[in-house]
């Protein structure tokens, strides 16, 4: 992350640059679908956790990441370890929202232990979409 980014905090949904990481097309096509009809300005998106390391390392000028926990070559979980290990830059910072199909205490437990901004659940309705975007700006990390 830039200096003028730190300066320049997204302050709506549509100010937002948004990772989206999930293995399976179908969601990843439909919660890109529901991001851009929220007008957000910008949506990458990668099939796994390594793909979403690759676009971070092309990128500084996504906001938030929403990313899916099970997938394959580098899990969510795993993400979020890479993430919030890597000192001296600004995406140990990003706030992620986790979308996953577990309801397991102990899944989310884990992902709350990385500094999560939030969770969806699994068919991901357009109303949680919204208000998990707009927790995440009030609160950041």
């Amino acid at each position: 992350m830039t200096a003028d980014q730190t300066s320049t905090k997204p302050r709506t949904i549509a100010d937002l640059g948004i990772l989206l990481v999930e293995d399976d097309d179908f969601t990843r096509k439909l919660v890109g679908r529901m991001l851009q009809d929220l007008r957000v300005r910008a949506v990458w998106e990668a099939s796994d956790g390594a793909d979403a390391l690759d676009v971070m390392r092309r990128r500084d000028d996504v906001d938030l990441i929403i990313c899916d926990l099970e997938m394959p070559r580098m899990s969510g979980l795993d993400l979020l370890h890479a993430l919030r290990t890597t000192a001296g830059s600004g995406v140990a910072d990003i706030p992620v929202i986790v979308l996953t199909a577990h309801r397991e205490a102990e899944t989310v437990k884990r992902a709350i232990a990385y500094g999560i901004s939030g969770y969806l659940v699994k068919p991901v309705a357009k109303t949680d979409l919204i208000k998990r975007l707009s927790f995440a700006l009030q609160k950041g990390r």
